[in-house]
Formats: C-alpha cells, structure tokens, sequence
C-alpha cells in the first residue's frame, strides 16, 4: 500500500546527490564579520573516537572518528559521498565547524551530518564496534532500532534495514503461526508507548506488514496514544493523524469481535464424541454464565484471545481438583475454539485497522480437527 506521512519529524531518504552536495557546500574558514556565524566547539565521542581512524562524522557537536571501510561497504550514498575531494575544515549554514589541528595533519575528511549524536552513535555501533564489546545475542532498544531503520533507509543500508524489521516482525507478526502459538507481544527492551514508534517506522520504509498488529497493539494504549513520547535525542514521536484515526475507529470494532469470539468459544455445544455430554454440557453452561465475573476473560481489547486461565480455573472440581470436562471437550474448548478465534481475528485485522496488505494471511493453516 502507498505509504503514508509519518507523525514525526523522521528524516526522508536521501540520493547520493543530496548528501553530496551537503558535504560539499561547507565554509572553509570562519569569517570575521560581525554576520559571520558561530565556531561550534566539537567533542570527541567517548565511544567511537579512533585515534587511527580515517573519517570524521559530525552530528551537532559530536565527533565521531571511525573507519570509512565498513560505512563504505554497506551504504552507497556513503561510499559515492567518499569518493568526491573531501575538505578538512568544514562548515554548516548556521554555524562553522572547525576540525582540530590533529585532523588536519592527518588529513582526515570531516563530514558535518544532520543526524543527531544519539542517532548516529547507534547507527555507527553496528557497522564499527565501540569501546564495549557485544558479546552474544543482545536484545536492543527502541532506540537503537529506530536509528537503525531511520538512518539505514536514509543512508541506503538495505541490510542493517531489514534485518531490523524482522527483529520487530517477531513481536509485531504477519504470520499467523506466530500469532497463534506465542501472541503479540512487545520486545523486551520497550515500552508499550514505543509501539507508536514502530508504527511510523513502519510508514516510513513501506514494511506496510508491521501495521495491522502495531496498530491494533496501540489500540491498546490509553490517553498518551495521542500526545506520544519522547526519543533519546529529544524528537518527539507522534502517531500521524490518518492512523490516530484508524486506532480510535478500531477499538469500538475490537471490542465487539472479542465479545462475539468469547461467546462463540463458550457456545453451549459438547464435542462430537463427548461420552459425558450432559456433565459436559453443564460445565460450559456455567463457563459462559461465570464469564462477567471475570475481568480478564471478558477483557474487550484484549488481542490474545486466550481463555486458557479461566478454564482451567471455572471447570475443575473443587476440593479433589478432578477435572470435569471430558478430553474432548477440554481439547475442543481451549486448542480448537480457541485458536481458531485468534486466526479469525488475525485474518481480520487490516479490515479492522483500515489498512489493505496484500497477500495477508495467506500462509495456509496447520490441519487442524474442525472446531464443534
């Protein structure tokens, strides 16, 4: 689907050109006009700054020594960037950068950027490791994905890129297996107010798959889902008008599929070849009846769709634990109903967001007995 304009104020991508010409068009000395504009002091970063290093990148005040080799290598606006004359005194529009005398004798180029600092050390860890080595797979933060995404598809680094999204599609999936067997969660290290943030990453690469569980996800959130938050670098991130809308059209239809599905799930039929029908028949009876007790198991946002806790609880014996369900029935409630619903609703979810994803839950079925 065509992507839409983001909620925030994410960086669009840009040609080899563009950041050409904005490498190029520097100062070579401070003026001494009373016009002239201000010498901003630049400080090393205390994570990536090598002394052999032989590039300079500058995000506002920050300086960042590292090896143009990996930066090459992954992204062709860099490399194409790095293969113009390169000065080594360089300026902005609305301040001059001075590179130290340390750079200059090394002739070391100084490429001033717009990224911010937080941004740009997060994208620079992945192509140059720091001071602090990673040892073994390391759950990353909301952060540190989003600068990925934003300033590998700004930079063209196809491959820091999607290996990012299919970190997110593993909480946020278009699979319905996934959906199914381990339920739509959030990643370790974030916050649910970040799903806001995976949402415009999202439009902003066209990984259009990321949106009907992200956005049914934010459905989930209370009054901040409209005033967002804050990313380390001080951006405010913000859900775009046209999916704020969806998510606010959306919960009123969640609610009502989840209280079909919970009635669907607790229908007042015994499976087919149930041998104690009329106990079994009694036991959803009071299943369904005991459900407005439940806070949870009548939860009308909840996208898991699992009543597996409340089964087990309203349906054994009291005093002796014996179950009363027959294995039928049990089986027929809590893995044939039951998760036949969440495929149902997972089949559902772009009409429900009001979002078109093509080829969505195409995947075909594990074979599974017909739910009664």
């Amino acid at each position: 689907m065509e992507s839409e304009e983001s909620g925030t104020s994410s960086e669009p991508s840009v040609t080899h050109r563009d950041v050409a010409v904005q490498a190029d068009s520097i100062s070579p000395t401070a003026g001494t006009s009373a016009t002239s504009p201000p010498t901003v002091v630049l400080s090393k970063d205390d994570e990536l700054w090598f002394e052999d290093g032989n590039l300079v990148l500058v995000a506002r005040d920050v300086k960042f020594r590292i090896y143009k080799g990996p930066l090459v290598a992954h992204s062709p606006v860099f490399k194409d960037m790095l293969s113009l004359p390169q000065p080594v005194t360089t300026g902005r529009n609305d301040a001059v950068i001075v590179a130290n005398e340390e750079d200059e004798n090394r002739q070391c180029p100084v490429i001033p950027l717009p990224d911010s600092p937080e941004d740009l050390r997060h994208f620079l860890r992945v192509l140059t490791p720091g001071r602090t080595l990673r040892i073994g797979p390391v759950e990353p933060s909301f952060d540190e994905i989003s600068a990925c995404i934003r300033l590998g598809h700004k930079y063209q680094c196809d491959q820091m890129v999607q290996r990012s999204i299919d970190y997110l599609k593993k909480y946020y999936p278009d699979d319905i297996d996934v959906w199914v067997n381990d339920g739509p969660v959030d990643p370790p290290r974030f916050e649910p107010i970040h799903r806001i943030g995976v949402a415009n990453l999202a439009r902003t690469t066209g990984a259009d798959a990321l949106l009907p569980v992200t956005l049914a996800r934010c459905c989930l959130l209370d009054s901040e889902i409209v005033s967002g938050f804050t990313r380390e670098d001080g951006t405010r991130e913000t859900l775009a008008f046209d999916d704020l809308g969806r998510v606010f059209g959306a919960k009123s239809k969640l609610m009502h599929t989840n209280v079909y599905a919970t009635h669907r799930v607790f229908r007042q039929t015994v499976a087919k070849d149930c041998r104690r029908q009329e106990v079994c028949a009694k036991v959803l009876k009071r299943l369904l009846s005991e459900l407005v007790n439940d806070e949870k198991a009548m939860d009308p946002q909840r996208l898991t769709l699992a009543w597996d806790a409340y089964i087990d609880r309203v349906e054994v014996k009291k005093g002796d634990g014996e179950r009363e369900l027959c294995a039928k029935c049990y089986k027929m409630l809590k893995d044939e109903r039951a998760k036949e619903e969440q495929r149902a609703l997972f089949r559902s979810l772009p009409a429900i967001m009001g979002v078109t994803i093509e080829g969505w839950a195409t995947k075909p079925d594990a074979v599974t007995t017909p739910a009664n």
